[in-house]
């Protein structure tokens, strides 16, 4: 990959969750589990995306979609075009055809994980939940449900820096062409 962001970076909205009382600044072992996973994505994705040809990737964390929830964290994935500048996002999207795929992560409600990551099929092209490796066991005698709605299942120990890929769906074109490129508006306005 020619570009591996260390630092990914929050997308600047009004979050939810910072509306309740004495929540500013505070970090939480989802989001801790969520960073640790995401550094370690960046690090392994050229051997996990072997049969991709992308060599440019853009993360960011929390992409909210209007009515279809907010992504823990959003990558788009892309072949870089030699010097080539694009004046929309409905250019880039056109021409650099990215691939999206949005996480959803839990530290142990799978099942509320997965229905969040079914609504970000409206604007990625895979979902994916991502557990940690115990609560994960409890998720996997479920895998049919996963595969039959098209949402992937991976877990991840932050001890060992392991990502397991479970079931990984196709690409799929995103339900909504609209929230789609809503979705890698959000994700170049951080990078």
């Amino acid at each position: 990959m020619s570009q591996i962001f260390v630092n990914i970076p929050k997308v600047k909205f009004s979050e939810p969750r910072r509306n309740l009382p004495g929540r500013r600044g505070v970090t939480t072992p989802e989001d801790r589990f969520t960073i640790a996973f995401a550094r370690s994505y960046l690090s392994q994705a050229p051997e996990m995306c072997r049969t991709a040809n992308y060599d440019s990737m853009a993360v960011a964390r929390e992409v909210a979609v209007n009515g279809y929830g907010i992504a823990d964290m959003l990558v788009v994935a892309w072949q870089s075009l030699a010097g080539e500048m694009f004046p929309s996002t409905e250019a880039f999207v056109e021409v650099a055809r990215p691939c999206t795929r949005a996480f959803e992560f839990k530290l142990s409600d799978w099942r509320k994980a997965m229905s969040q990551a079914a609504r970000y099929r409206f604007f990625a092209h895979q979902t994916f939940v991502v557990l940690p490796e115990t609560a994960c066991a409890n998720a996997l005698p479920y895998i049919d449900t996963f595969r039959s709605i098209h949402v992937g299942l991976w877990s991840y120990s932050k001890e060992t820096d392991r990502i397991r890929m479970h079931y990984t769906p196709r690409p799929a074109s995103p339900m909504s062409k609209r929230w789609h490129l809503h979705a890698v508006q959000c994700v170049a306005s951080t990078s």
